[in-house]
């Protein structure tokens, strides 16, 4: 459990076939864009198994929820299923109940066919991969791998901390920067993965790390002081953080699109919207931009810019917290909102689809 709940927040990251240079095409700048995909393979085994099936982890960044997929493999060991994506490109997730330890991470395009063909021996370890379009295989099945490598998901104790509950904010967050680039080395030294995979994984890992450590100052200095003390009971005195503690989200180049195809990015903007110190109001029935306002002024400092598709992505987040963790349907007047401010684009598309999508499930 422990396992499946690190893998999911991951997002949620044997044998080569060959020596080949990348063949991935460059994903480049990720564009917002409502749209389906279709996922179709095979499973191989040589092993007698019943009842094999597919665990596919989908990340929609605009309504802000990770879609969990479940596809049985037909006796033909054939499968085939539809997902939808809201960006032209995606980065999706996978994994047999064959060896569910060993994902992978595939790409996968909008108003395309993605095939991948998995072959396991008698010991249900990967033996061989066949995709089309073709991919580098190291990418496909090294990238979640490493990244529980870094994570230590695998590890029997937890990583060592510095004693930083009697220390200043500072120390804290100087302690996850020089602990993420310490961990990033293993990424950086890895010659299987491309560069521009390492890329995005790195990215992710990042803020992956800031989420869980940084948000939540208090509650990670609490943690750090039963760390060290082994007191449960007694509770420690911990410093007040304002806001320019959350200056460090300048370094995250928040602004960069590659941030559409990281799976913890999701996670990351609900943390966003829910600190009580960056003070985020609730969209509720307030016009965008009248919100947007209130959102640049307090957190423009932080992030290092006032301007970009950061905030529309942010904003397009606020709604989608009320649609996927609230399972409230937008009201007459957020669709007009949403109609108004983003007219007929991507952004307006896909909040509406997810809408009707709820309004049909509470039906």
């Amino acid at each position: 459990m422990r396992r499946l709940l690190k893998f999911l927040s991951l997002l949620g990251f044997t044998f080569i076939l060959s020596c080949k240079p990348s063949v991935d095409k460059e994903i480049g700048t990720p564009k917002i864009q409502l749209g389906t995909a279709k996922i179709t393979g095979s499973v191989t085994t040589q092993q007698k198994a019943n009842g094999v099936s597919l665990e596919i982890f989908v990340t929609h960044p605009i309504s802000g929820e990770t879609v969990t997929h479940k596809v049985e493999v037909d006796q033909a060991g054939k499968f085939s299923i539809d997902v939808d994506l809201e960006t032209d490109l995606s980065l999706i997730a996978l994994k047999t109940n064959l060896n569910p330890e060993k994902p992978l991470l595939i790409n996968v395009k909008s108003n395309d066919v993605t095939n991948i063909d998995i072959t396991y021996n008698a010991n249900s370890e990967i033996e061989a991969i066949k995709t089309d379009p073709e991919m580098n295989t190291n990418d496909v099945k090294e990238s979640l791998p490493i990244v529980y490598q870094m994570v230590g998901i695998y590890n029997n104790v937890p990583d060592p901390q510095n004693q930083l509950y009697d220390k200043s904010p500072d120390a804290h967050l100087n302690f996850i920067k020089t602990t993420v680039a310490d961990k990033l080395k293993t990424l950086e030294t890895d010659s299987l993965i491309s560069k521009e995979r390492k890329e995005i994984l790195a990215r992710d890992f990042r803020i992956w790390n800031y989420r869980i450590r940084a948000f939540n100052y208090e509650r990670s200095m609490r943690a750090n002081f039963i760390y060290y003390t082994k007191d449960t009971v007694t509770i420690p005195k911990i410093q007040k953080v304002d806001r320019t503690y959350f200056n460090y989200m300048k370094d995250l180049d928040l602004n960069n699109s590659q941030y559409l195809v990281c799976s913890n990015f999701v996670d990351f903007q609900k943390e966003v919207l829910k600190n009580e110190i960056l003070a985020i109001p609730e969209i509720a029935e307030r016009d965008i931009p009248s919100w947007l306002a209130i959102v640049k002024t307090n957190l423009a400092t932080a992030l290092g810019f006032s301007d970009g598709k950061y905030y529309d992505i942010l904003a397009a987040n606020a709604f989608g917290m009320q649609l996927i963790d609230g399972k409230k349907p937008l009201t007459d007047n957020q669709k007009k909102n949403i109609k108004a401010y983003w007219k007929e684009g991507e952004i307006a598309k896909i909040l509406l689809h997810k809408n009707e999508q709820l309004v049909k499930r509470l039906k």
